[in-house]
């Protein structure tokens, strides 16, 4: 027993210390999804919720402290307890002497518990006897529990269905009987007087030793299983459970609650490092480990491909200890001798890092061409156009600098300490990228009714009781070109609600990497005829030129540290004018045009127009033959001459996005934008 005992302390003892298309129809414009609620309020990156796997890791001075596994704890019990259905204060008396089962039976759960039940006939034929003497008045709940013990001795077990209690032999009740059972859970266990063979599975690896050790402190015997990973327990239900309790408490990972952290080098290869951190160690009584193995004070595992040091200690302070030995290792080697030194981008491009540090360093290849960070180039690139020489490098007296794009680094070759100057501007470019999404709403406005004199005259017009509200700049006297700016960040445009004089072309919404261009194209290509081509066999022929009509839409949005974007808009709308051809019967194409640079707030409207056109069309009507009559031929035609003039606008609404967590308040903004379109259909009879 003493045994026992000890390799029990010695079990606790060891637990312890681990541990967009065009719309035809009329619709109703509502204001951008992506306007601020309250004016010209920015949203609080801090205030929206953030997952577990966004949240930023702590750091202390280049020592990452990473997550260890969490303390296990014991799981509680799902097995169904009877008792609890009876009273813990009522009181009852009981006193028997020989009476048979049966008769004690219907005494308890008739007379004293009051339930309903039914009693099996093999119970009823039975002549066991019960005698019991209890000088003292128990509890129901006290009186049920020993009862359903007596009964479990004798094989009789209980169960209850629909408020009945059912009583009779278990079904393997039957000397010499065995059942099985699979699981590690108090509940897996079969609920029967009969011996159980359990087979427990290990979750967190095989644990040999613990089999003797539960032989040992429990009445089961208990046989390892090596290729199931597991523990075959033989023994009854009662002594069963005690064994997975204790199986379930030891089986965890036996370095758990272990502190963890991270170092990545910068100066010193990782292996190289971890064996000086060892000898240092050593020399301050902390015993360490650089081969894996977990019985010093601090274990540590290189990480060549990073070049990262992973530190595993049960004493938080080593791990400071070891911080604090890193950075002084960590540093460049004195005097001009040049080494190779590789920079990994956490956030930005090595590519846009590296032409940062060309431009500042100098020494760049004569021939090397920057990058461009256009869509619409890019989008060429991809039609066939030739590519661009993308190398970025620099080649002076004191460094050599490489971008390599494959692996997204940037590789130094320079002295340690020029390199030291260096990292912390590097350090400083590498930042997350801002991002914009952009929502624009085109629309064709015919003037008429409210909107005769144009649409700035018409949101113009009721200034007075909103002094402030509207900025408007560009020429007032020709209505050529105009900006019309909501100042409170919310453009408020209800002439445009639900009118039927306004035609949306598109409303197209699109994200886009601060400083690179959106590119928006929506529409047809008309053939027209090109060049004449001369074939000896086919003789002459026209070739055929496709013209692109439709929208075209660019925006280069540039966020500043202050949040404000400055957009340069391209916008263009073209199509084929009704009416008769030009020359040699090509079509004649329409085409409107608004290029300007625009500084908006964070959601905050922009709104381009003032590009008016006129359309003239002569309709002649006429009754056949008498309208061609002389003299009285005027009495039956008659001529219509409609003038229509449509204005184009433009708004665009920005909106920064700084944070991945703030996509999902975007993209539910989106989802109710959408299940918000009002469609009204024109049908004439």
């Amino acid at each position: 027993m003493k045994q026992a005992q000890k390799i029990l302390l010695g079990f606790i003892v060891t637990a312890g210390l681990s541990a967009c298309n065009s719309v035809p129809n009329s619709v109703a414009v509502n204001d951008s999804y992506l306007q601020a609620d309250n004016k010209n309020e920015k949203v609080n990156p801090g205030t929206l919720p953030q997952s577990d796997k966004a949240r930023p890791q702590a750091k202390s001075n280049g020592l990452v402290y990473l997550p260890a596994l969490p303390d296990g704890k014991l799981p509680q019990t799902s097995q169904p307890n009877l008792s609890q259905q009876f009273s813990s204060s009522e009181l009852v008396k009981l006193t028997a002497d020989s009476l048979k089962v049966k008769d004690y039976l219907h005494y308890v759960f008739g007379d004293l518990l009051g339930v309903n039940y039914i009693i099996g006939d093999e119970i009823t034929n039975s002549d066991d006897a019960i005698t019991i003497n209890l000088k003292e008045q128990l509890s129901k709940r006290r009186l049920f529990s020993i009862s359903q013990d007596l009964l479990t001795e004798r094989g009789i077990i209980i169960r209850e269905q629909d408020d009945i209690f059912y009583i009779h032999p278990s079904e393997n009740a039957s000397g010499g009987n065995v059942v099985y059972g699979y699981g590690s859970k108090v509940e897996d266990v079969p609920n029967t007087p009969s011996s159980i063979i359990q087979i427990a599975p290990f979750t967190s690896g095989m644990q040999t030793p613990l089999a003797n050790t539960i032989r040992q402190m429990t009445n089961v015997e208990a046989q390892p299983l090596f290729d199931q990973h597991a523990i075959m327990f033989k023994g009854k239900r009662a002594e069963v459970i005690r064994a997975l309790e204790f199986m379930q408490m030891m089986d965890k990972p036996a370095f758990r609650n272990r502190h963890i952290g991270m170092y990545k080098s910068v100066f010193m290869p990782a292996k190289e490092l971890s064996k000086k951190l060892s000898e240092l160690l050593k020399q301050e009584g902390i015993t360490s480990s650089i081969s894996g193995s977990t019985e010093q004070a601090v274990s540590m595992v290189a990480i060549e491909r990073t070049n990262s040091l992973i530190f595993f200690t049960n004493n938080e302070g080593f791990l400071q200890r070891v911080e604090f030995w890193s950075q002084q290792l960590d540093q460049p080697a004195d005097g001009n001798e040049k080494q190779y030194f590789i920079f990994e981008p956490e956030f930005a491009r090595a590519v846009d890092l590296g032409q940062s540090l060309q431009n500042l360093l100098g020494g760049g290849n004569s021939g090397a061409i920057s990058r461009s960070t256009s869509a619409t180039e890019e989008v060429k690139e991809q039609r066939g156009s030739s590519p661009q020489n993308t190398s970025v490098s620099v080649n002076n007296e004191d460094l050599r600098m490489v971008v390599d794009e494959r692996s997204n680094a940037i590789i130094f070759h320079t002295s340690g300490s020029e390199y030291r100057n260096l990292l912390p501007l590097v350090k400083r470019l590498d930042v997350m990228p801002k991002q914009v999404v952009l929502e624009v709403l085109i629309a064709e406005v015919t003037l008429t009714d409210e909107f005769s004199q144009g649409v700035k005259f018409a949101l113009a017009n009721n200034r007075s009781a909103r002094t402030g509200y509207y900025n408007f700049t560009g020429n007032t006297d020709t209505g050529l070109n105009y900006v019309l700016e909501g100042l409170t960040g919310k453009l408020d445009i209800q002439l445009f609600e639900k009118n039927q004089n306004v035609n949306v072309l598109s409303r197209p919404t699109i994200a886009v990497r601060d400083g690179v261009e959106a590119n928006i194209s929506v529409g047809d290509e008309i053939p027209t005829a090109g060049d004449i081509i001369t074939d000896p066999v086919n003789g002459s022929r026209a070739s055929v030129v496709y013209r692109k009509t439709g929208i075209d839409l660019n925006v280069t949005p540039t966020v500043n540290a202050q949040g404000v974007i400055l957009m340069e808009i391209e916008q263009e709308i073209s199509n084929q004018a009704s009416g008769d051809k030009a020359a040699d019967n090509q079509p004649t194409i329409f085409t409107r045009n608004i290029k300007t640079e625009v500084i908006a707030a964070d959601g905050q409207t922009i709104m381009l127009g003032g590009l008016i056109s006129q359309n003239n069309n002569l309709t002649n009507t006429g009754v056949p033959f008498f309208s061609d009559l002389p003299v009285f031929g005027r009495l039956f035609d008659g001529k219509k001459d409609t003038n229509t003039k449509t204005e184009l606008v433009v708004m665009v609404t920005p909106r920064v996005v700084e944070a991945s967590e703030q996509w999902q308040g975007v993209m539910d903004a989106f989802k109710k934008n959408l299940s918000n379109l009002d469609f009204s259909n024109n049908k004439s009879n």
